[in-house]
């Protein structure tokens, strides 16, 4: 049993030492040609830790922590997710970045709308449940299409949902992403393969895909943010 737990243990500290090789030698590829989207995915994480920043500081943070939906968005979906994504980046899982923006986008539209739509609720998930059950009637992209309109985006968030979700969250993209760039390229791309994997050239695609995915989240967000401080007195003090 020693013996096999030795054995385990050389394995797995050789797979971690792998894994960090191919995440400094993926670092050092998207500096060198995609500095864009890495510099885009960084601005992201400096996005989450101003906005949970400003929330720990306002007087009524311990409050605000209970009741409302968009400080539990911050503090439990946009900033782990934010940093989900950088690590995601690094190893080569290009389709889990994607998925972890749509999720993103989604829970901010549901958590902006529960407060706004509920703010007689004391709990923050007594609101979503009832977000939830209002879907029961409507749909997800009835909510991106309300908010959009609310805030005068027009059709930003669901285009933008829509995007993620065609190409990204549902088989049919994947699949279709795979086939594509085997047919043109002749070779299947690396998050297609095993991860972690080393970029090569053919990822670039999508690595700048990612780039105006994110940068559109990052918009999107900023215009919400802004909005709701004014709408629901979510301002400095």
């Amino acid at each position: 049993m020693i013996g096999r737990a030795k054995k385990n243990s050389t394995a797995a500290d050789n797979y971690l030492d792998y894994t960090m090789k191919v995440m400094k030698e993926n670092e050092e590829f998207l500096r060198r040609n995609a500095e864009e989207t890495y510099g885009e995915v960084i601005d992201l994480i400096n996005d989450a830790i101003d906005l949970v920043g400003f929330a720990v500081k306002r007087k009524g943070s311990r409050e605000d922590y209970v009741k409302r939906s968009m400080v539990f968005f911050l503090h439990h979906i946009f900033m782990p997710s934010s940093y989900a994504i950088h690590t995601d980046l690094l190893i080569g899982n290009l389709p889990t970045c994607f998925m972890e923006l749509r999720l993103m986008l989604e829970s901010l539209v549901k958590c902006y709308l529960a407060d706004l739509k509920y703010p007689e609720q004391s709990f923050f998930q007594e609101k979503l449940e009832l977000v939830e059950d209002d879907l029961k009637r409507g749909s997800t992209s009835k909510l991106m299409k309300e908010l959009g309109e609310k805030l005068g985006l027009k059709n930003d968030f669901i285009a933008l949902w829509g995007k993620l979700s065609k190409d990204w969250i549902h088989p049919k993209g994947v699949i279709d992403k795979v086939v594509t760039q085997i047919s043109e390229k002749s070779g299947a791309p690396s998050w297609a393969l095993v991860i972690p994997m080393n970029y090569a050239e053919d990822d670039l695609d999508t690595i700048n895909e990612l780039c105006k995915r994110v940068s559109q989240f990052r918009g999107l967000l900023k215009v919400t943010i802004d909005n709701y401080k004014q709408e629901s007195g979510f301002e400095e003090g």
